[in-house]
């Protein structure tokens, strides 16, 4: 709900998310209370863990801190002899292209030498 009236101008023209996901979002916080409520609030009183879930909620919902946060990048590792060869086009004689694969096995060598060096 936060997000719509207080950050609704930005996320329409900015177009972070499409409109009709804001009320998944809203239905998916339901897991961030859960989360929150006993990891990242005081139990003193109902009203304090109320509060502090509340802030808690709010910072996870600003779009300016969100944006701030690093992208995760995700790790590659070589595809394997038997992915590249079910993924390489078949040459004009019927036969999978071989030589497609002795070129990646070179740039493999190749990569993995300047590695050890």
């Amino acid at each position: 709900m936060h997000k719509v009236l207080i950050h609704g101008a930005t996320v329409i023209k900015q177009g972070i998310i499409p409109i009709g996901q804001l009320s998944e979002a809203a239905v998916a916080r339901n897991k961030h209370f859960r989360l929150y409520r006993p990891n990242c609030s005081r139990k003193f009183s109902r009203e304090i863990c109320n509060r502090d879930i509340l802030y808690r909620l709010l910072l996870s919902s600003d779009p300016f801190m969100s944006s701030s946060r690093q992208k995760s990048r995700k790790k590659s590792k070589p595809y394997s002899r038997e992915t590249l060869h079910l993924l390489l086009p078949e040459t004009s004689d019927g036969g999978s292209s071989d030589k497609h694969l002795d070129e990646s096995e070179e740039e493999d060598e190749y990569q993995n030498s300047e590695e050890s060096d």
